[in-house]
C-alpha cells in the first residue's frame, strides 16, 4: 500500500466516523425524521397537547447510504492508485 493509498484510507475511516458519530449524536434513529411530536404546555390553564414541529433528525438509511458511498468511492480510488509493477524487470 503506498503513500496515495493510505492517505484515501485514513480520510475515508475519518469521514465515515463523523457521519456515524453525528447519527448518533441526532438520536441514532433508524429512519429519517423531517417533524418531530412536541409537548407543549398553555400556559394559561397549564393544559398540555401534542404538536408537530419541523426538524431534521438523521437517520441509518441516509447515513448508512452516505457511509456506503464513502466506502465504495474510497475503494475505487485506492483501486486506481495502486502501484502497477512492471513485468520485464
Amino acid at each position: 500500500m503506498n503513500k496515495n493509498q493510505k492517505m484515501i484510507l485514513i480520510v475515508a475511516i475519518l469521514l465515515v466516523a463523523v457521519v456515524l458519530i453525528y447519527w448518533q449524536i441526532q438520536g441514532g434513529e433508524i429512519f429519517t425524521k423531517t417533524q418531530v411530536l412536541v409537548e407543549k404546555a398553555d400556559g394559561l390553564f397549564n393544559i398540555t397537547y401534542k404538536e408537530w414541529e419541523d426538524k431534521f433528525v438523521l437517520g441509518l438509511d441516509y447515513a448508512g447510504a452516505v457511509s456506503g458511498a464513502i466506502v465504495v468511492l474510497s475503494g475505487f480510488l485506492i483501486y486506481l492508485f495502486r502501484n502497477k509493477r512492471k513485468e520485464n524487470q
